[in-house]
């Protein structure tokens, strides 16, 4: 249940709800109490300033107490009407110069007789806590005290306060429903998305389409490329295998024949020959697989992994040793040539440009006519391969870089998987390949910022 969003949010609405309740309340009840207390001071100082103005010569000891209570009130005021009068709220007492009680509320609460105090005074009378006033007349001959328990303002503070809050309490739980139901409601659209991704295919790239919020919109796009990204993941995968199956299956049915016909009783000449295409066909066949491999690494790659300035005149270096046994059995001459210091500028995994530019090199020596050359230039633009080979027929050039595509007639070996090797790697590292045929002959493959 605490993982319930719905939940959540719900106990984090109503927690901020009463918080901001009991503090509104809190702040509300100090406003309304001095506001009550202005009221009630106001009212006892004008109660007092009558009292002082009355003329009271005329009362004697038995008429100077007041009937307490609802006594005073006319028979023939309507009920409702009658207001809610308390017995003890308020208490009044006047006295003259001597001390005497002059006029009073008909009940002695025990305050003290002046001693020159005026002003108002919060005291304690049985328990009870009052605010009284005591107010002299200019002349000194009387003096007016006028108390209200303090018990009774409380009281009409907390009236006033429930009358104004009470409401937004009782309205909280229909809030809290209305909250619910809404939350339900916009929750239904990532339902749907649930039920749409159980239900579909793991090659099916279609996006998932969904009436989301606007703050799920970029989950929902993430989403959809992820798709997207895992089907096309798939259909490498499935056409990976499938061009696998499909190359593998003439070299080794050629290794098996070579392997039938070695095993034959023929002459000491026709056996090695046949050997030798055994071991040909052992070498295309782990060709094939080595670029197969070094595909299937490289396709789910988005970038170099370990980027770092490259040093071009150690790649081109490693290259070279690594085709110059071929070369030299070709007898094909192999240079490198350029400003290697200042050779286009680049951050990339080092290991994968060789490969890509050993791949460039080995088709080179492999399509050279013997005799020929091979150059590895490198130059702050581009680094670029130049061969005297047959270069690429210009009907042929769009189709070269498909893989497993080998022009007709080739007497070299080949898997057709060179150019993808390279082209991939490239495009990890924001390279673009270049292929145009040179006019004096051969091909040049250059490698040039995308």
């Amino acid at each position: 249940m605490t993982k319930s969003l719905r939940l959540q949010v719900m106990l984090t609405v109503a927690a901020a709800i009463l918080l901001i309740w009991g503090g509104s309340s809190a702040v509300a009840w100090m406003q309304v109490r001095h506001e009550i207390d202005e009221l009630f001071d106001t009212q006892q100082i004008q109660f007092a300033r009558q009292l002082l103005a009355a003329d009271l010569h005329d009362f004697d000891e038995d008429s100077a107490r007041l009937p307490r209570g609802k006594a005073l009130l006319p028979k023939q005021l309507p009920k409702g009407q009658r207001g809610n009068l308390e017995d003890d709220a308020l208490s009044f007492i006047v006295w003259d110069d001597e001390g005497r009680v002059v006029f009073s509320d008909g009940e002695d609460q025990g305050f003290a007789p002046p001693s020159g105090q005026h002003g108002f005074y919060n005291v304690s009378l049985d328990g009870d806590s009052w605010r009284v006033l005591y107010l002299p007349m200019p002349d000194g001959h009387r003096v007016a005290a006028v108390g209200q328990q303090l018990s009774f303002r409380n009281e009409v503070a907390r009236e006033i306060l429930m009358v104004q809050l009470l409401p937004w309490l009782l309205a909280l739980p229909l809030l809290l429903l209305v909250l619910w139901l809404t939350l339900t409601r916009r929750l239904v659209p990532f339902r749907r998305v649930a039920e749409q991704l159980d239900a579909r295919r793991l090659d099916d790239a279609t996006p998932v389409v969904a009436d989301v919020p606007r703050e799920a919109a970029p989950m929902l796009a993430a989403l959809n490329q992820l798709i997207g990204r895992m089907a096309d993941t798939l259909s490498r995968e499935r056409r990976f295998t499938a061009d696998a199956a499909h190359e593998l299956r003439t070299p080794l049915a050629a290794l098996k024949i070579q392997a039938e016909v070695a095993q034959l009783g023929l002459p000491a000449a026709e056996q090695a020959r046949a050997l030798a295409q055994l071991e040909v066909g052992i070498d295309r066949a782990t060709r094939l697989v080595n670029q197969l491999l070094a595909l299937t690494r490289l396709d789910p790659m988005a970038g170099p992994q370990n980027a770092q300035p490259v040093d071009w005149a150690r790649v081109l270096r490693q290259v070279a040793g690594d085709v110059a046994a071929e070369a030299a059995e070709q007898g094909i001459t192999l240079k490198l040539e350029g400003d290697m210091a200042s050779a286009l500028p680049l951050k990339g995994d080092e290991t994968l440009l060789a490969l890509m530019l050993r791949n460039l090199a080995d088709n080179a020596i492999r399509y050279s006519h013997p005799g020929g050359e091979v150059v590895l230039h490198a130059s702050a633009d581009a680094i670029a391969l130049l061969d005297r080979g047959p270069g690429i027929d210009p009907e042929l050039m769009p189709r070269i870089r498909e893989r497993f595509f080998r022009p007709p007639g080739q007497a070299q070996t080949g898997s057709g998987l060179g150019l993808s090797i390279v082209e991939r790697v490239a495009a990890l590292h924001g390279l673009q390949l270049e292929l145009e045929n040179r006019p004096e002959g051969g091909l040049l493959a250059r490698l040039l910022r995308g």
